[in-house]
């Protein structure tokens, strides 16, 4: 009976543990799931940051709508984003022309912000709407010391009527006041200075919407004013949306290279509050890009992001769509362009 005992003790013990190559091969099988499984979790995480990120648009446009209400107009976009202007910015100048800031300090009031906005140190404080998960973890820019954006105002889409347009001509940056009209190449450095320039503003303002022939290399035949929302020394009321709140971009996700996250160039160079700043403000010009595009002096003032495929877009309605980077050209021009007479859909 002993002999018997000892022989079943001796078959369970081999049969309760695990060769090694039953190890290995169990190894194996879970390192193969986790390898199916991670990549789903990744694309599930950045669901949930690009989603995070179309609720920062959301945001901005909802402050915008209470900016109207309150101010009777869309925010400006403020003039001069040189350092000497920027230390002008102040509530005391209101939100009007007048004020040297642009859209994302004049809208902070309207997001719970008014702490920020009426600080002396509020370039240096962060503001979480500003910042897209995805890119980085904080609106702080590269070197930790300005808040930057990673959403940019629609200044519309620069266009003219050359007979031969060139390369240089469809891609030239949209800074509309030192493109139409009679600003000067040297900004006015005070808010004195740049009330005396309100002549040349009205003007800057009639020739933007002005219908003006495009480049027919950019988007065919026909006839379109340039201005977008928020430009310089802007301040649109409502009824100046002629092509629709659902048909006309209000702000959108910009393209920086990947390169400028942790340098602090072409995108995060400038604070998120400066006015007339190819960091707040982007356009219809060219198509919108993905972060991992390479930077040359031909991707300036494009929309785009970090996502897979689409950017965000607030639009004029308060409505948030994805759009697609492979969006036609002449569809996202119009769509910049508040006033054309040409109103577009943007498809989801």
């Amino acid at each position: 009976m002993k002999s018997q005992s000892r022989r079943r003790s001796s078959r369970l013990a081999r049969c309760s543990g695990f060769t090694l190559v039953e190890l290995l091969v169990v190894i194996a099988i879970i390192g193969t799931l986790v390898g199916l499984l991670l990549p789903a979790v990744q694309a599930a995480r950045e669901t949930g940051r690009r989603t995070s990120c179309a609720n920062n648009l959301k945001q901005l446009a909802t402050a915008c709508q209470s900016h109207i209400t309150a101010m009777t107009h869309y925010p400006t976009g403020g003039w001069n984003a040189a350092s000497t202007t920027i230390a002008l910015i102040s509530p005391d100048l209101g939100a009007d022309w007048r004020q040297p800031g642009g859209w994302a300090f004049t809208l902070l009031p309207f997001m719970d912000e008014a702490n920020t906005y009426n600080a002396s140190n509020r370039r240096e404080l962060p503001v979480p709407v500003f910042a897209c998960p995805t890119r980085r973890g904080s609106s702080i820019g590269p070197g930790g010391l300005d808040v930057m954006t990673d959403y940019a105002g629609n200044r519309g889409a620069w266009a003219s009527s050359p007979a031969t347009p060139t390369p240089t001509d469809l891609d030239r940056d949209t800074t509309f006041g030192m493109v139409v009209g009679t600003i000067p190449a040297a900004y006015p450095s005070t808010p004195a200075q740049f009330d005396s320039l309100q002549a040349d503003m009205t003007t800057v303002s009639a020739t933007l919407n002005t219908r003006q022939a495009l480049p027919v290399g950019l988007i065919g035949s026909g006839a379109v004013a340039t201005g977008g929302m928020i430009f310089i020394g802007s301040g649109l009321p409502p009824s100046r949306v002629r092509d629709g709140a659902t048909n006309t971009y209000l702000f959108g996700e910009k393209y920086v290279p990947q390169s400028a996250y942790s340098t602090g160039t072409t995108g995060y160079s400038i604070v998120a509050y400066a006015g007339d700043s190819p960091d707040t403000l982007r356009g219809g010009h060219r198509l919108p890009l993905g972060d991992s595009t390479a930077w040359t002096d031909t991707q300036k003032g494009a929309f785009g992001g970090p996502h897979s495929g689409v950017f965000n877009a607030a639009f004029c309605d308060g409505s948030v769509r994805s759009i697609d980077f492979s969006i036609n050209a002449q569809t996202h021009f119009l769509l910049s362009a508040r006033e054309d007479r040409l109103p577009v859909t943007a498809a989801e």
